[in-house]
Order: C-alpha cells, then sequence, then structure tokens
C-alpha cells in the first residue's frame, strides 16, 4: 500500500470515526428531548438546539465530502462500517421516536388551544336585544377597549 493511499485509509478511518460520535451524540440529544417532551417539559428542549444545529451542520459536511469523494468508502474498515451500520441504527430508532412525540405534544397543544378558544367563545356570548325587542343570546366577539380622555 502506499503511503498516499495509507494516509486516505486513515484519514476515512479517522473521519468515519467523527461520523460515529457526532452520530451517537446527536442520537443522545434526540433522547433527552423525547425525554423531556414525555414529561412535557417542552421549554427545555431549546437549550438542546444549539448542539443538535451544530451536529447536524458537521454531519452534513462529512456526507458532502463523501459524496464528493466516493471512492473513499471502499477504504473505511470493516469494523468502522459496523460500528456505523449500528449507531445509525440506534439514531434511527430514536429518531422515530422523537417525531412520535413531537406529533403527540403538537396534538396536545393544539387541542389545548383549541379548549382555551372555546371556552373564551362562551364567556363571550352576551344577552342582547332582538330586532323584536326581546332578549336573546348574541354570539360576538367582545374586544377589551380602553378610552384614555382627558377633558
Amino acid at each position: 500500500m502506499s503511503g498516499e493511499m495509507r494516509s486516505n485509509v486513515q484519514a476515512t478511518s479517522l473521519q468515519t470515526r467523527d461520523v460515529i460520535t457526532l452520530t451517537a451524540r446527536l442520537a443522545q440529544i434526540l433522547a433527552e428531548e423525547v425525554d423531556l417532551l414525555s414529561e412535557m417539559k417542552v421549554s427545555k428542549i431549546e437549550a438542546l438546539q444549539q448542539e443538535k444545529l451544530f451536529l447536524t451542520s458537521a454531519l452534513e459536511s462529512q456526507r458532502k465530502m463523501m459524496d464528493k469523494h466516493p471512492e473513499l468508502r471502499e477504504t473505511i474498515p470493516s469494523q468502522d462500517k459496523q460500528d456505523l451500520r449500528e449507531v445509525v441504527e440506534v439514531f434511527n430508532d430514536i429518531l422515530a421516536e422523537n417525531h412520535r412525540k413531537l406529533t403527540i405534544a403538537k396534538e396536545v397543544n393544539h387541542k389545548i388551544v383549541e379548549a382555551i378558544t372555546s371556552v373564551v367563545r362562551q364567556s363571550t356570548q352576551s344577552n342582547a336585544y332582538s330586532g323584536k325587542g326581546a332578549t336573546a343570546q348574541a354570539n360576538f366577539e367582545v374586544l377589551s377597549v380602553t378610552l384614555d380622555k382627558q377633558i
């Protein structure tokens, strides 16, 4: 094996280990999100976003590099390939769970907003006079207005 080829193999192996590490850490972040979503502590998820963005950006740059140089895939050691397959499998499972929990949280939030809207609408119904002079339920939005008048 030539010196240049050996250098490429070592670089590819190192990059593969980096991808494995980055993917594993991203899986951990997503698992933390799943836990926070399960506990409905959605406000705490924001603290994870910076690292998640960094990791996805780093993984995307690695993917682009591999797309640019597909021949490097052939130089990845078999153990690294196996490790990468395993970490990607775990990542995909966590990603699916994360997506499921996000969907549930979104649906719960939507139901809460609908319930609040319904309560507000019910409380804004007022009695009003009909065209015949009788009182009837009027269904209209009540606006809160203040007047600042100086004399």
